[in-house]
């Protein structure tokens, strides 16, 4: 069955419970900062720890990845229309921090 296309950053962020691998992310502790522009853009954190998460709405102290993207390209990403590795070399995506647990975001959330 084809994974239905999510439209809105928030479409986003309320799939996120249905889409969480609790397995992958058991021994993860980090804070995935995302700072998204654009006319419809966010600024969230999803927080790992342990086998659960929470969304936390605005910036977070100490993020252990910070991903900064547009509108556009996060959804192109979330719907697996553009690669990560593609969105970075062709600087649509700037990922600072810890890039081994930013690598583990792929398999928290399928």
């Amino acid at each position: 069955m084809k994974e239905r296309k999510l439209h809105s950053i928030d479409d986003v962020i309320v799939s996120m419970e249905h889409r969480f691998q609790a397995d992958s992310s058991k021994n993860v502790k980090a804070k995935y900062q995302w700072l998204i522009s654009g006319p419809s853009g966010k600024e969230f954190c999803v927080h790992v720890n342990d086998g659960t998460f929470e969304v936390i709405h605005g910036r977070v102290d100490d993020p252990s990845v910070t991903f900064e993207t547009d509108d556009n390209t996060y959804l192109r990403l979330v719907n697996n229309e553009i690669k990560a590795m593609t969105a970075i070399l062709t600087r649509k995506l700037i990922v600072r921090g810890n890039i081994y647990l930013a690598s583990k975001m792929d398999q928290i959330f399928k």
